[in-house]
């Protein structure tokens, strides 16, 4: 579902606010900015509190971040909605960083190799997915707004599509909660 975002907001922006395709591709940079900013902490964040600790913190607040944005009006002033973006950025690339280095965890050295492969491949089907996903949560973003009464602007469709991924992150952090608080620390170096 991580791939999602990037796709639904400069949609958003663009058919929701009306803003150009420049406009939108800009604002987005603050969530990849996040994103990127936060990758060299995210290994010594593992090592001291552990891989399950980091998701039990990173999901929730991504979730946050995407109730936020679904909550973003064209009004909201652009610090606030750089901030989120970034903040959002930073979280998604923090939970993104720890379920990748937990995917290794358990895998034997002389496996290490089709482990990789099988492991990219699935990352590739995922973010795939997770636009196909993004997508159909918007269309199914008009007909939950109509039923709930909510307001027929372009851009409902996608605050309900951005709610209904933060709802999708329960089934992620139902499986951080049930990790071994131990899950990972071959591969982060904390036992």
């Amino acid at each position: 579902m991580i791939s999602a975002i990037p796709f639904l907001l400069p949609l958003f922006f663009q058919l929701g606010f009306g803003w150009s395709a420049a406009q939108a591709g800009v604002i987005i940079i603050a969530l990849f900015l996040g994103n990127l900013g936060i990758k060299p902490f995210t290994t010594p964040m593992m090592r001291r509190w552990g891989i399950r600790t980091v998701l039990l913190i990173a999901l929730p607040m991504s979730a946050a971040g995407l109730l936020g944005m679904a909550a973003l009006q064209s009004t909201t002033a652009l610090p606030i909605m750089v901030a989120l973006l970034a903040i959002s950025g930073i979280f998604r690339s923090v939970g993104f960083s720890a379920y990748n280095s937990v995917a290794f965890a358990d895998v034997p050295t002389d496996r290490m190799t089709h482990a990789n492969t099988l492991h990219a491949t699935l990352q590739e089907l995922g973010a795939g997915l997770g636009i196909a996903v993004g997508a159909l949560l918007v269309r199914v973003g008009d007909p939950v707004s109509a039923a709930l009464g909510l307001s027929d602007t372009p851009a409902t469709a996608y605050r309900v599509a951005f709610v209904l991924l933060a709802l999708l992150l329960l089934a992620p952090l139902v499986e951080a909660i049930i990790m071994p608080r131990s899950a990972g620390g071959a591969v982060t170096g904390r036992q």
